[in-house]
């Protein structure tokens, strides 16, 4: 494995993390805004959906980022 495959395996790790902390970020502020929304805090559950969406995007990317690291050229 040469020094480039190293930190190209390292970044791709690191984003998949990243990424998959963000939409964990995203499910627990739809969950809080479910649960305010239930309580009658109908303005609190509007700013947490509307915070969420942001995160929305990072739900796809780990499957392609894990994807791409399990391949055989990559591990080498």
């Amino acid at each position: 494995m040469t020094i480039s495959k190293a930190y190209q395996r390292d970044i791709l790790g690191l984003a998949f993390i990243i990424s998959s902390v963000l939409a964990t970020l995203y499910i627990l502020l739809d969950i809080s805004a479910l649960f305010a929304y239930l309580n009658h805090e109908e303005k609190i559950a509007s700013i947490f959906i509307h915070e969420s969406i942001y995160f929305l995007i990072f739900l796809i990317p780990p499957y392609f980022i894990a994807k791409y690291m399990n391949r055989k050229d990559t591990i080498k």
